[in-house]
């Protein structure tokens, strides 16, 4: 048998049938009018809310230990839009697969590009640096309307999602790698190459260090300080969200971050998150609050989930 035909029956094995029914009502919903996808995927971000879930449980969590200044009922009016954003999420993830080119280049709305054009002049590189908003495949693909550029991500446990991730993904001009292919971030970095990096991550305490995120020491990543430092790359925050008129999204870029890269990690780390916490408390509705980002504890700490 070929590897060709190793790959196709991988592929057709009847346990992914339910996934590929899904894959195509999501492609059919694409053929709708944009507003009724939202208005679809709220109600269905609705529907996700209704039923008592561990994803339910872990985004509760986190709003109540970011935001202890709301009331109890504004916890929960956030985590009810929480929800609707993030069904409205799953078809705009639909939509930056298979949408063309031409409906899509009407919803972005792009500011303080400036920015980035000022770094690259300096041709040492440039970090893109965001957290995990429910439309990042979204404004993935809409940054990729006007520029080529290098994502990290982090591989699937499942060979089956990495699979449907590499085919719907390679066909923009988006080259991904994964976080522990080092030596092509560096390469990305040395040819000038926008690398997007989403920070928000519990990579454990090896490659981490303890810095405040929300007020509450959080295990932060400390790869990118020694990227910057290592290549002299600029660290340029993102801000990105659908806005409230529903008519599309706006992507704005900030200057690049002045006091990042130092010789403490603990404090690029603090830089690096203060920079996140702005972008997520101008849109915290739409933050994927159903990750665990608090899961890796100080020594000593009580465990939060």
């Amino acid at each position: 048998m070929t590897k060709n035909h190793q790959n196709l029956g991988f592929i057709l094995n009847p346990l992914y049938w339910p996934i590929w029914l899904i894959l195509g009502l999501m492609w059919l919903a694409t053929r709708l009018p944009y507003q009724l996808q939202l208005g679809l995927g709220r109600q269905l971000g609705r529907m996700l809310y209704f039923f008592p879930s561990k994803m339910k449980t872990v985004s509760r969590t986190n709003i109540q230990l970011c935001f202890p200044e709301l009331s109890v009922q504004a916890q929960k009016s956030l985590l009810k839009k929480n929800f609707e954003n993030l069904g409205i999420g799953l078809f705009e993830t639909a939509m930056a697969w298979w949408l063309p080119q031409q409906k899509l280049a009407a919803l972005l709305e792009l500011k303080g590009l400036e920015h980035c054009d000022q770094a690259s002049a300096q041709g040492k590189g440039i970090i893109l640096l965001s957290p995990h908003f429910a439309c990042l495949e979204m404004i993935g693909r809409l940054i990729a309307l006007k520029h080529p550029f290098t994502a990290i991500y982090r591989p699937h446990k499942k060979k089956f999602i990495n699979y449907l991730l590499r085919r719907f993904r390679s066909k923009y001009q988006v080259t991904y790698i994964a976080r522990h292919q080092m030596r092509l971030v560096m390469t990305s970095l040395q040819n000038n190459q926008p690398l997007w990096l989403a920070y928000d991550i519990d990579a454990g305490k090896k490659r981490s260090v303890f810095a405040p995120f929300f007020g509450i020491p959080t295990a932060s990543l400390t790869s990118v300080s020694r990227l910057a430092k290592l290549t002299g790359a600029a660290i340029i925050p993102i801000q990105f969200h659908r806005r409230d008129d529903n008519q599309g999204y706006t992507i704005k870029f900030f200057p690049a971050l002045s006091k990042v890269p130092t010789s403490d990690l603990i404090a690029d780390a603090t830089e690096l998150n203060k920079a996140l916490e702005k972008a997520i408390r101008e849109k915290p509705e739409q933050y994927l609050w159903q990750y665990k980002r608090f899961k890796t504890r100080p020594d000593g700490a009580e465990r939060l989930y």
